[in-house]
C-alpha cells in the first residue's frame, strides 16, 4: 500500500505547486490575421513614411509577423501600435484581453525582433491602465530573430510626450491596454516583429 500511496502525495504535491505558481508566460500577440490600418493604428510625420504589412516568410509564432517600413527624416517621428484604447479601435486584436492576463503572475514582456544589426534603435512603448506611456530601448545589434526580454522594472515613463488624459504617477499601473514600435533613428530601412509575451523571469538575488 506504501507503494502506491507514496507516488500519488507526490504527484498531487508537484500539481498543487504548479497551480500555485502559475504559468511562466502567455502570448499576447502574434500578429495573425489581416495588417492594415484597421488592426495596427499606425502613422508618421509629415517628413517621414511608414507602411505595415504582414510578412509570410519570415516568421516565428503562427503563420507571419509585423513588417514595418519606413523611412524617418531628422525630427520626425512614427508609431506602429496595437492592443485597446487607442485611436484606432478596431485595432484590438489581442490574442487575449488585458484584464484577463494574469499580470501579477509575470514581471516582463518578450518578443521576436527580426534584426539587421543596422546599429539603430527601435522603442518599444507600453501603455498602462492610466493612459501612461513607459519606453523600452531596442537595440538593432544582432542578426536575424532573437527574442529579446523587457523586464517591466526597466521601463521608464516616458518624459518626451504623453497624452493630455493620461495620469502621470510615474507608476506601471496594470492591466497593459497596449503596445507600439517606434524606430527612432533617421534613416530607411524593415523591422519585423513577432510572438509579444508577458513572461515570468527569475529575478536575480540581492546580495
Amino acid at each position: 500500500m506504501k507503494k502506491v500511496f507514496l507516488p500519488l502525495v507526490a504527484v498531487v504535491i508537484l500539481f498543487a505547486a504548479a497551480c500555485s505558481f502559475g504559468p511562466k508566460e502567455m502570448l499576447i500577440d502574434s500578429f495573425e490575421g489581416d495588417i492594415n490600418n484597421k488592426t495596427v493604428d499606425y502613422g508618421a510625420s509629415n517628413t517621414s513614411s511608414l507602411v505595415v504589412s504582414a510578412d509570410r516568410e519570415l516568421k516565428v509564432c503562427g503563420e507571419q509577423s509585423l513588417r514595418l517600413d519606413y523611412q524617418l527624416k531628422t525630427s520626425g517621428y512614427m508609431w506602429a501600435a496595437r492592443g485597446y484604447n487607442l485611436d484606432v479601435k478596431t485595432a484590438a486584436k489581442w490574442e487575449v484581453e488585458p484584464n484577463k492576463i494574469p499580470w501579477k503572475n509575470f514581471n516582463a514582456i518578450s518578443l521576436q525582433m527580426y534584426g539587421q544589426n543596422t546599429g539603430s534603435v527601435v522603442a518599444f512603448d507600453i501603455k498602462d491602465a492610466a493612459g501612461e506611456y513607459w519606453r523600452f530601448l531596442l537595440d538593432d545589434d544582432f542578426s536575424g530573430w532573437k527574442e529579446i526580454t523587457c523586464p517591466f522594472d526597466n521601463f521608464f515613463a516616458r518624459k518626451d510626450w504623453q497624452p493630455e488624459k493620461a495620469t502621470r504617477n510615474d507608476i506601471l499601473d496594470f492591466p497593459i491596454m497596449s503596445f507600439q514600435f517606434e524606430p527612432r533613428l533617421p534613416g530607411k530601412g524593415v523591422y519585423r516583429f513577432d510572438c509579444v509575451k508577458a513572461i515570468k523571469i527569475q529575478e536575480k538575488k540581492k546580495r
